[in-house]
């Protein structure tokens, strides 16, 4: 098995055909920031650029998949739009990509960890594992994860998801469409090779045009554009409520909002 690292990302060869990116931030929970989603896109590019790869396996070191985006970076107003930027192309990156991408989560994913994921073409989960979208009580708004989940989640489970910010487990993820398959927290690498290996049994040009074939068919309109998504998004950064959510995350307490 080969072995290549970034300094937030690894990257390992499991067999040919297919290939395994590793969120490798442990010690911040993988928390998204603007460097790894530079060096996830890096690397994506990377592999996609040797078309004898098919498949990717999007996994994360330690005991959480992701636990979003990096609050710290989000609460800096110099970095807002280069994060915002990253996010939105990694997004992207994922669901366009030629490509399959399977993410086997562990632990949890949440608010950007949980677009990451489902940005992605299959998700395995391990049984135990939470999600949960809270943006909403750190003054956020999940406009660039929204164009990823209308793809998935039905209308009132997505305002579930959204609106109250409660962790689901991975039963209920399944059922709303976040999550394709649950197995036992030991048996997710193999899982989700497993998947993998059924993916190339395909024709592989067959499956590149079937993925091409399913995102031209839930196609973001274009009123929606990730464009539009982003201005949305980096309004509600500068927002006081942004402000006052991030400072009360960082601080460990709640937050203080004030009646509009």
């Amino acid at each position: 098995m080969k072995t290549v690292m970034e300094e937030w990302i690894l990257v390992e060869s499991i067999q040919p055909g297919i290939e395994s990116i590793v969120l490798n931030r442990p010690g911040r929970r993988n928390a998204l920031s603007i460097e790894l989603l530079d060096q996830l896109s890096t690397v994506l590019k990377r592999i996609e650029s040797d078309r004898g790869n098919r498949v990717v396996i999007l996994r994360a070191a330690g005991p959480v998949f992701s636990a979003g985006l990096d609050l710290r970076e989000a609460a800096d107003f110099a970095l807002v739009e280069r994060s915002a930027a990253a996010v939105e192309r990694a997004l992207r990156q994922l669901r366009e990509t030629s490509l399959i991408v399977i993410a086997a989560v562990q632990g949890g994913a949440f608010a950007g960890g949980a677009g990451l994921m489902a940005a992605c073409d299959l998700v395995i989960a391990a049984e135990d594992a939470k999600f949960g979208f809270p943006e909403a009580r750190r003054g956020l708004l999940p406009a660039l994860i929204c164009d990823v989940l209308r793809h998935k989640v039905r209308e009132g489970d997505l305002r579930e998801l959204f609106l109250l910010g409660e962790p689901i487990d991975a039963a209920r993820a399944q059922q709303v469409g976040l999550v394709q398959r649950i197995v036992a927290a030991a048996q997710l690498r193999a899982a989700a090779v497993e998947a993998a290996a059924a993916v190339i049994a395909g024709g592989p040009q067959t499956i590149r045009q079937t993925k091409r074939l399913i995102n031209e068919t839930f196609a973001v309109p274009k009123t929606n554009d990730a464009g539009d998504s982003i201005k949305k998004h980096l309004a509600a950064r500068h927002s006081a409520e942004a402000h006052e959510g991030l400072a009360a995350f960082i601080e460990k307490r709640d937050p203080r909002w004030e009646a509009t």
